[in-house]
């Protein structure tokens, strides 16, 4: 008899825990709590063809083109170059988004205020680049990484704009005033440049102008009141005196015309003149610098301590002003590795600094693209990023290139990868993760960085992927090989068709092992197909670099599978991490993410 009393109230039980089931990711009237906000901004573009398959009471039914969702919610919309119009607020109102890509359309209106209170307290990438935005940039995100806005038309100052996680950055060509200050004033002048209201660091200081017409004014009135003896005649002098003023005022802005135009043609002629013999002192003073020579096997089959005193230049950049090649001569060289693009050694200062040489081959590497190479070495050695390593010099003279780099002690992924006696199981999959995630960044810092054309690594694989004392990782070497006689020969036909296919990555991480190069030195198991069908004048490029960033992270991840297994919980990851790799690797180079698109679909499983 009491089982029966006490089923009602099971009955009820079950009712609420359905309900409450329901209620995730929807509304209780059966509506998705995401659609009105999705249906909103569709309203602005109703006949769009992006838009034309938002449709249905689900966005997250997997149909819904541009939508990422995840347990239920809308977190990701990716509609870039997709012709749209109208305002992006709406997609703002979304409740849990973390990624927002509405770039290279025709948006306009203004962006809301966002907060924590206001708007998703998880959006991570906000990137409206390349619009018709305007007002203000009234943003407070703590979890904000990401900001581009570039080419819109916002205006107002930076004041209200905090996001202290920022890493990605970017505010160019709009119409923003005032001083920059706090945390903005780490980023490029890059990021702020055509906003000509813009000052302070890294722009010029800003500096305050003085009226003086002003008080010229008050005191020709001063003078025209005391000069005035009678009604009368005060008023034939002011009749006069209005002729001769606007004669006046005429000439007096032809003058200032003139003057402002002859001072502008002379600070442009002295500043030409300046650079030019900074530039000529410069190249005198390199030209009879002596070379830095590594050849350590030589060392060792002569037995001698012998430098190679080759005429070379040493160029330097921010954090290497103090490399001097006499240092270097004298610093003691350990071999670290040799490959297609030449050898690296490991070199100690006298001082205990310790720094890497990469000493790039003559025959990869002809005299013949000298000052295309001078070029890309003065761009790259302006890479300043976390996830990039720093070039702090380089030397390029008499056929003699060398490379300075930042040591980073912890080797490279391919070290860590294949090392012997169980080095890959040292790394689990939230190291690995957070690997994957830095190349990302790493990469998209070099893609859109503010270069023409656009910079490319065009040497993505493990061994060029070094680890930090943070065991963050950090891309190395970045463009060298765009550079080389023929980027061909560093890819082997055989190895090449051996390329694992992307199939075999889905429930066969096994075998893997054997499909994947056996050492990461080479590049030939990370090359796009474009690069390795050994077409005439193939050239690397910004997809290319996906290409084998795809690659990379499919070894890394099936790897983690065939050494460690995997649990209930890395499960739903691994397989996103999956998509995203055979995303990466789509055969036809326009089909492929760009690293921005990537980074948004990797931050859905950090």
């Amino acid at each position: 008899m009491s089982r029966f009393q006490h089923s009602p109230f099971l009955l009820l039980t079950f009712f609420v825990y359905l309900s409450t089931s329901f209620v995730h990711g929807e509304l209780a009237n059966g509506g998705h709590q995401d659609l009105p906000a999705l249906l909103s901004f569709k309203a602005y573009n109703p006949n769009a063809t992006a838009l034309a398959t938002w449709a249905g009471p689900n966005p997250c039914s997997g149909t819904w083109f541009g939508i990422r969702c995840y347990r239920g919610r809308v977190v990701g919309v990716f509609l870039d170059g997709a012709s749209l119009a109208g305002a992006v607020a709406p997609l703002l109102r979304l409740g849990q988004i973390r990624a927002l890509a509405v770039r290279n359309n025709s948006l306009t209106g203004a962006l809301p205020p966002l907060d924590n209170a206001t708007a998703s307290p998880w959006l991570r990438h906000l990137l409206v680049s390349r619009n018709q935005l305007t007002g203000s940039l009234n943003i407070s995100l703590g979890a904000l990484l990401t900001l581009r806005a570039e080419h819109n038309g916002f205006t107002g100052g930076l004041e209200a704009l905090r996001a202290p996680m920022l890493r990605s950055f970017n505010v160019s060509g709009n119409r923003l005033a005032g001083e920059i200050s706090g945390d903005l004033s780490r980023f490029p002048s890059s990021a702020f440049a055509g906003n000509l209201a813009l000052c302070g660091t890294p722009l010029p200081r800003c500096a305050r102008a003085y009226n003086t017409l002003g008080s010229d004014s008050s005191s020709n009135a001063t003078t025209t009141s005391i000069a005035a003896p009678s009604p009368s005649t005060a008023s034939a002098n002011v009749s006069g005196n209005g002729g001769f003023s606007k004669l006046s005022l005429t000439a007096l802005m032809a003058t200032g015309i003139g003057n402002a135009v002859l001072i502008t043609v002379s600070l442009a002629i002295s500043v030409a003149m300046f650079v030019y013999m900074r530039r000529k002192l410069r190249s005198a003073k390199d030209a009879s610098d002596a070379a830095l020579c590594f050849d350590e096997e030589d060392k060792r089959r002569n037995g001698s301590d012998e430098k190679c005193q080759k005429s070379c230049g040493l160029v330097c950049f921010e954090g290497g002003e103090e490399l001097r090649l006499e240092s270097l001569l004298k610093a003691s060289a350990e071999v670290l590795g040799k490959g297609v693009s030449g050898s690296t050694y490991k070199a100690v200062l006298e001082d205990g600094v310790v720094v890497v040489v990469k000493r790039l081959s003559a025959l990869q590497f002809p005299a013949s693209r000298s000052k295309a190479f001078d070029r890309h070495m003065r761009l790259v050695g302006r890479l300043r990023h976390r996830h990039v390593v720093s070039l702090r010099g380089y030397c390029n003279s008499n056929g003699e290139r060398l490379l300075v780099y930042d040591f980073l002690p912890n080797g490279s992924l391919q070290s860590l990868l294949h090392a012997n006696g169980g080095g890959a199981r040292s790394l689990d999959w939230s190291a690995r993760k957070s690997i994957l995630l830095g190349v990302a960044q790493g990469l998209n810092y070099i893609h859109t960085f503010p270069a023409r054309p656009g910079l490319v690594h065009a040497n993505v694989k493990p061994s060029n992927i070094l680890v930090d004392e943070r065991g963050g990782a950090c891309v190395s070497e970045c463009g060298v090989m765009r550079y080389a006689t023929n980027i061909q020969q560093a890819i082997l036909p055989t190895q090449v068709a051996a390329r694992c296919p992307p199939d075999l990555f889905l429930g066969r991480a096994a075998a893997t092992s054997s499909a994947m190069p056996a050492s990461g030195g080479g590049w030939q198991g990370y090359a796009a197909p474009e690069l390795a069908s050994g077409a005439g004048g193939a050239r690397a490029t910004q997809e290319s670099d996906v290409y084998s960033f795809g690659m990379v992270l499919l070894e890394v991840v099936t790897d983690h599978k065939a050494a460690d297994g995997e649990d209930g919980g890395e499960g739903e990851e691994t397989m996103g991490m999956v998509k995203i790799g055979m995303l990466c690797t789509a055969e036809a180079p326009e089909e492929r993410p760009t690293m921005a698109q990537v980074l948004a679909m990797m931050s859905e499983f950090m």
